[in-house]
């Protein structure tokens, strides 16, 4: 197993401010949509997570949102939780999601469309990019490698370990090495999203988090972040973790839900 050396760049505060790029891939199941979807609103609020009050207030202005982000959607594998569902709800919120589906809503081709290509080598808005956790997502990624070097970016891999494929430093060493060959990009940091949806508790959270940990310290990758869902940030304190921490707000929810 190759383990990196160094240290890559973290996300901080002066991250959320930054008109630069953002990349978030991850396997099926880690969440890595739901993470890239909080981060563009985190980017439009200015602070991580906390995005509430933020449709209502605009409304109120009776102006249409200002459109302080772009959010990417270049998941093309994934048949559900695509952040171009949420397009409208973002919008709101200020952020413009662009995606293949501005072709056809059910395109799934990684084309290089002039909107992508446009957004990604603009640089008066930040811009986050979601994408998907195997090959084929992260082909469609690698066709705007060029650009997306140019501008310069960050590539988080989000992980869960309670997820097969990242369930161990092995696995997920495959997978990191898989992406960034299709992608010709670096990952630069992890994600920590330990979850099991309606099962989470508090001590799966910590549990979860320490084996990224371990994971982070085997690949020698900074972990950026830790990502929690608003039902639980009121279980933990304000230094409770190492690493900054990002409360998720849920914008996917899907019918069977």
């Amino acid at each position: 197993m190759t383990h990196r050396l160094g240290k890559a760049h973290t996300a901080t505060e002066a991250d959320l401010r930054s008109p630069g790029i953002t990349i978030f891939a991850g396997r099926f199941g880690s969440g890595k949509t739901e993470v890239a979807i909080s981060y563009a609103v985190a980017l439009v609020r200015g602070a991580k997570g906390d995005v509430r009050g933020t449709t209502s207030l605009r409304k109120a202005r009776g102006a249409p949102p200002a459109l302080d982000a772009v959010l990417i959607d270049l998941d093309i594998v994934t048949p559900y939780f695509r952040s171009r569902e949420a397009a409208d709800v973002l919008r709101e919120q200020g952020v413009e999601v662009i995606a293949p589906s501005a072709i056809g809503r059910h395109l799934d081709t990684p084309a290089i469309t002039p909107e992508i290509l446009g957004a990604i080598q603009q640089v008066d808005r930040p811009t986050v990019l979601d994408v998907g956790g195997d090959r084929q997502g992260a082909r469609a990624l690698g066709g705007f490698s060029q650009a997306i070097r140019q501008r310069g970016y960050t590539m988080h891999f989000v992980v869960n370990p309670y997820r097969p494929f990242t369930n161990s430093l092995e696995g997920l060493a495959r997978s990191i090495a898989e992406i960034e060959a299709s992608a010709r990009l670096q990952v630069t940091g992890l994600v920590s999203n330990p979850n099991l949806k309606g099962e989470t508790t508090v001590e799966l959270i910590v549990e979860g988090n320490a084996q990224i940990e371990e994971f982070a310290r085997g690949l020698g990758l900074p972990i950026a972040m830790v990502c929690i869902d608003r039902a639980f940030a009121d279980g933990f304190g304000s230094n409770h973790f190492a690493q900054p921490v990002m409360v998720l707000d849920r914008f996917l929810v899907q019918p069977w839900e």
